[in-house]
């Protein structure tokens, strides 16, 4: 047998389907079409409790449709009436079923820690999810109470209390997922920009921010990691070209376009590299892990010498300097602008042999704009058979052309296809270009 229960307060929810409800033939008739029948369905509802009290006794009533309610993401649930009794006095939960026409089931006594106030106070605002805004927002109007109660000024009088609660409640589900979204940035299946992109995660990192710091420094420090082992694997040869030209040649838009090529190039083959792009000034100092570095129009000072040459370097293993962290700074292609040439721009460190920053690089493009049109240069950087003098000292290495277009495309396309891809894209052997 089940228990009995008597109540003053009660909360029912049920579909607006005919066979969830014991009612005559008649009044069946309205749930057929309640959205042309709502107002006769409430007054049935509202009849129908006002039957188990006398009619001088007061009963507070506050009724809604739910019919915009999202299920497991993306479903909307049945369209469904929620209802709030407030009895002058204790009544048997079973008759209340009855005169409703619903199942027992169907029927709930709230209960507060707050106490009997608070019941109230959650019952009412949940008829519109005052207190979940993360929920559909019914507006005030769709409630009806039959003058029992003003629900307007009941949501207006504790609406700083619900924005506390919602805010509250937004933090407490946000942390539920921190240690998820903590493990995707560490595996890589999130960037910062897809974090900063979403509301949710957004909301999470400006309440966590130390904690995503930490995540990125980790996944930076693994990629790092993971990539130098894979140049020694010889999955790949790590590759720096180098951009320039005159102000307004355009080295920034190719370059951009260049590194975007490569990453989708890189999703083609279910890659998810990302791409740095560093500032003027202490450029590394946001770097974690990405593949791909984009240098746009740095100082020659921007590094310390032997950064330059750690920088270009990969396989020397070493962290740059303290100044950047101590980071391993580790990519597949590095490709930095400038508006000097290759020589000018290395030239101006003094005291340094500058054949060891020009050998690093693979290939040098020049970007000439006359006039309206543009030409695009690719010169390789090549070992000289015997050493020449050009005021750069005794240099062992020079720019040989190689491709020379004024077709952007074409010529963005022969690079990539020629000189970029089959060097950075992984692969175990048949490494096309053995040069360091």
């Amino acid at each position: 047998m089940a228990k009995r229960i008597r109540n003053r307060r009660f909360l029912f929810e049920q579909q607006l389907k005919s066979d969830y409800w014991n009612w005559s033939d008649e009044e069946k008739q309205l749930l057929e079409h309640w959205q042309d029948n709502k107002d006769k369905i409430f007054r049935t509802i509202f009849d129908r409790i006002r039957s188990l009290v006398e009619e001088e006794e007061f009963v507070e009533i506050a009724l809604v449709v739910h019919d915009k309610d999202i299920s497991y993401g993306t479903n909307l649930v049945e369209p469904h009436v929620h209802g709030y009794i407030d009895f002058p006095k204790l009544i048997d939960l079973v008759k209340v079923a009855g005169a409703l026409g619903v199942e027992r089931e169907r029927i709930e006594t709230p209960k507060s820690k707050g106490g009997r106030r608070y019941t109230r106070i959650n019952a009412l605002a949940y008829l519109i999810h005052a207190k979940d805004k993360d929920k559909y927002q019914y507006p005030i109007s769709d409630v009806e109470t039959f003058g029992t109660l003003d629900y307007e000024t009941f949501i207006n009088q504790h609406k700083e209390e619900f924005e506390k609660y919602s805010a509250t409640r937004k933090r407490e589900k946000s942390d539920e997922s921190l240690d998820l979204i903590y493990d995707k940035v560490v595996s890589g299946q999130l960037s910062e920009d897809d974090i900063l992109d979403d509301e949710a995660m957004r909301y999470l990192w400006s309440h966590n921010q130390q904690k995503f710091d930490e995540a990125f420094k980790a996944y930076g420090k693994i990629s790092s990691r993971l990539t130098l082992q894979a140049i020694e694997r010889g999955e790949f040869k790590p590759t720096v070209i180098y951009i320039h030209g005159r102000s307004g040649a355009g080295k920034t838009f190719f370059a951009n376009e260049l590194v975007n090529r490569v990453i989708d190039k890189a999703k083609e083959q279910d890659y998810s590299w990302k791409t740095y792009h560093a500032g003027t000034k202490n450029i590394f100092d946001e770097y974690f892990g990405e593949e791909v570095i984009l240098l746009d129009d740095p100082r020659y000072d921007s590094l310390l010498p032997s950064d330059w040459l750690k920088l270009l370097d990969p396989l020397n293993k070493s962290h740059l300097s303290a100044r950047y962290k101590n980071k391993l700074v580790i990519g597949r292609l590095i490709v930095i602008t400038n508006y000097m040439s290759l020589l000018d721009f290395f030239g101006q460190i003094q005291k340094e042999d500058l054949n060891q920053y020009i050998r690093r690089f693979h290939n040098v493009v020049e970007i000439k704009k006359h006039n309206y049109q543009r030409e695009y240069t690719l010169s390789e950087i090549r070992e000289l058979s015997v050493p020449n003098s050009d005021g750069y000292k005794f240099l062992d290495f020079s720019q040989f052309e190689v491709l020379s277009e004024t077709d952007k495309d074409k010529f963005l396309n022969e690079v990539l296809d020629n000189y970029i891809y089959p060097r950075i894209l992984p692969q175990r052997k048949d490494i096309t270009d053995e040069k360091n």
